[in-house]
């Protein structure tokens, strides 16, 4: 035992073999998140995530349907349901936001291009008032002629405020391509909005939005078995059967497609590429998230490239997932005089590049979408949203973390792979929103020796006219000027005469 010690003691007298740090001490930062997928009824699933870093909750409710899944011509009915629902349910005029106030909560609402979602925040002790909302939101939302007459007047100027913006109306044009729509519109057109009627809302309500499959997501420190309880007594004994509706495909005719549109009211050009690629529930849509990640890195990439040769305003590359099919995006903001066929040909280089990459700038590029991803567990909202999505686009809400697992799988030989298969031009729809074409004025014939002798005579015969003008100007003064003396002549004679025959005036 001595001799040990003595071992100890001579180790710390080493250099650089004795620590100067010690452990103080350990604190929990939070629970580990456990994200647990349930049934309810045919027709709403729950995700529950306890996490109790702040006491509070999120209650979101995805309909599995949004306004790419609705007809051609009659997109926006459910934009305007959401407005009402969110802002009605079945209270009196103002009453529901202020009960939502005065218990300290708050209320959104958005549709999506294939979900639309009801979001609730209230402290912990709340859940069952945002039970209850979420309850009446869906059984009992009042549609009369009063709701509809006010809220058509802000869904239009919702509608023309977004008109303005530039970005809204290239994306109209580009996915109205995508899904073989004409004025593809999440908000509606104005003569469509305008001819809205109470009757056919209350129907696309109830027979519509109502048989969509639902999710509802609730995230914060609550309990688990409460939670359950309650949404079973909300919503379990609802039986309705599930109907199957025909999901909105994208348009294939448009692959291989450059089209445009224009408009005289554009400062830039808005060009966008996108490919279509496979969903988030297959593994390569992890590895196109690492190929947007290198497209858009702050240096040695496309996105650099364009901006500091100031061919373009700014550059995002994006992947999104939509219902059964996923899209890679390149998006750019042009300077009217940058050729589109410039970026194309950029784009191509880049991609070809890419099959190259390195390890290091591979590993690099993923740990920085998988920060990302991570990041997102503890944004409540985004969480949801996330589960919401996956559920609306590939029936798991559990899909998300799953791609991370993906993430952490891809190998930097997997991007040549994904490069080939999936981003290919006859793979792809570009689209650009530029400014309409000004015409140039035709141009001006030579001027010959007869053009400029004839510019002469004109200005000579001008010349001569106005002298005339002149002549008869200053004869007509003179004749006048001899009027007015005779005149006054006869007149001073007349007087002259009088004085002498009338001396007694």
């Amino acid at each position: 035992m001595k001799h040990y010690t003595h071992i100890i003691i001579l180790a710390c007298l080493l250099p650089c073999t004795c620590t100067a740090y010690e452990l103080i001490g350990t604190a929990t930062l939070s629970e580990p998140l456990v994200a647990r997928h349930y049934t309810i009824n045919p027709l709403l699933d729950a995700v529950i995530v306890v996490d109790r870093t702040i006491p509070s909750f999120e209650y979101q409710t995805f309909y599995c349907a949004g306004f790419a899944d609705e007809d051609e011509g009659r997109q926006g009915r459910l934009h305007f349901l959401e407005h009402i629902m969110i802002d009605r349910g079945s209270y009196e005029p103002g009453e529901l936001n202020q009960i939502i106030a005065d218990n300290g909560g708050q209320s959104n609402a958005a549709t999506y291009y294939h979900f639309t979602r009801f979001t609730l925040r209230f402290p912990k002790d709340k859940f069952d008032l945002a039970v209850e909302i979420d309850r009446n939101i869906y059984y009992d939302t009042v549609i009369d002629e009063e709701v509809v007459e006010k809220e058509k007047k802000i869904v239009l100027t919702e509608r023309s405020q977004r008109q303005t913006q530039a970005t809204r109306r290239s994306s109209n044009y580009f996915y109205g391509l995508i899904y073989g729509k004409k004025n593809f519109d999440g908000i509606g057109t104005e003569t469509f909005i305008q001819q809205l009627e109470p009757i056919g809302l209350k129907d696309y309500y109830e027979n519509f939005l109502r048989e969509q499959k639902r999710l509802i997501v609730v995230i914060g420190d609550v309990d688990i078995d409460h939670v359950l309880t309650k949404l079973d007594e909300a919503y379990g004994n609802d039986l309705t059967p599930v109907k199957v509706y025909a999901s909105q495909s994208p348009d294939h005719n448009v692959l291989g497609k450059r089209l445009k549109n224009s408009s005289n009211t554009l400062s830039l050009t808005i060009f966008r590429k996108a490919w279509y690629t496979p969903n988030l529930d297959n593994r390569d849509y992890a590895g196109l998230l690492i190929v947007e990640r290198l497209l858009e890195k702050p240096s040695n990439s496309l996105g650099a490239s364009l901006v500091n040769s100031r061919l373009a305003k700014s550059f995002s590359a994006s992947v999104g997932s939509y219902k059964g099919f996923g899209l890679m995006t390149c998006y750019a903001e042009l300077p009217h005089n940058t050729s589109r066929n410039t970026i194309q040909d950029m784009i191509h280089v880049a991609l070809v590049n890419l099959k190259t990459i390195s390890d290091a700038e591979f590993n690099a590029a993923r740990n920085q979408q998988l920060n990302t991803l991570y990041s997102a567990f503890y944004n409540r909202s985004g969480l949801a949203t996330s589960f919401g999505s996956a559920f609306a686009h590939a029936g798991d809400p559990l899909l998300y973390p799953k791609v991370i697992q993906d993430l952490k799988s891809i190998r930097a030989e997997d991007i040549p792979r994904i490069i080939d298969q999936y981003l290919k031009d006859d793979n792809s729809i570009t689209h650009s929103l530029t400014e309409i074409e000004k015409k140039e004025p035709p141009p001006r014939k030579p001027r010959t020796v007869g053009h400029y002798a004839g510019i002469v005579l004109v200005l000579v015969g001008w010349l001569t006219l106005l002298g005339g003008i002149v002549a008869l100007f200053v004869w007509k003064i003179k004749k006048w000027r001899r009027k007015a003396r005779t005149t006054f002549s006869t007149s001073q004679k007349a007087i002259l005469d009088d004085e002498i025959f009338n001396p007694d005036i």
